[in-house]
């Protein structure tokens, strides 16, 4: 089975920048980010030996549609220095050089374009009719872990550039404990920090997952609001 890897460009890319400080050059360019994006970039090669690798990135217009619905969608989010934008010409250069694709689209966020390549992935059928890619997601994003499915797979960034750790299915849902198809409502009912989402008040992970074991989905929890 084909391998087809998909980056989280710019989630990868912090990691490096903020991990390495003040690597740079000896003329002073900065390349902390570029760094920590190369290193995890050959323990990808040496683990999965993929066929294909597309990196995903942020477009700058890449929330517009959400914040259409949501005005305060990843609202508070601190900007980085201008040493991490002066990087990324370096990290177009090191991913055009290793043969992988990079995807930039506007009004669209690297999750999109993630989900989008792998849902494609699963739908490209090999000349046996078995679907012809596995697919393996690189961030350290847990909203990706909606994305997981049994050809889809999550290799989450959790310490330094080594140590990664790969989710599918079964860790899902013994993790949170639900379905993972309950994985969205359980984001919907808990809310989302990092992305400045709220959900519902008084309502965590833990109550969250209990009214999505008893009435299995949001749907369900509306259609029982006056019993709860």
């Amino acid at each position: 089975m084909k391998r087809l890897v998909l980056i989280d460009g710019k989630s990868v890319f912090y990691r490096g920048y903020y991990a390495m400080g003040a690597l740079s050059l000896p003329d002073g360019t900065p390349t902390g980010g570029v760094y920590g994006f190369a290193a995890i970039a050959m323990e990808i090669v040496k683990k999965l030996n993929p066929t294909k690798v597309v990196v995903a990135w942020d477009s700058k217009t890449s929330v517009s549609k959400r914040r259409a619905i949501y005005p305060d969608y990843k609202a508070g989010r601190v900007k980085p220095g201008d040493d991490f934008y002066t990087q990324i010409p370096l990290l177009q250069e090191l991913i055009n050089d290793l043969g992988w694709i990079f995807v930039e689209l506007e009004n669209y966020e690297a999750d999109d374009i993630i989900g989008t390549l792998s849902r494609q992935a699963d739908e490209t059928l090999g000349p046996d009719g078995l679907c012809e890619y596995e697919s393996f997601i690189i961030s350290s994003d847990l909203d990706m872990l909606q994305i997981v499915d049994d050809n889809t797979h999550m290799w989450r960034i959790v310490k330094g550039f080594t140590n990664i750790e790969q989710i599918n299915v079964p860790e899902i849902e013994e993790k949170y404990g639900i379905k993972k198809s309950q994985f969205l409502d359980l984001k919907a009912l808990k809310g989302d920090s990092s992305d400045n989402i709220p959900g519902v008040p008084g309502i965590g992970e833990k109550t969250a997952a209990k009214l999505l074991n008893d009435y299995e989905t949001l749907d369900g929890v509306y259609k029982n609001i006056e019993q709860i």
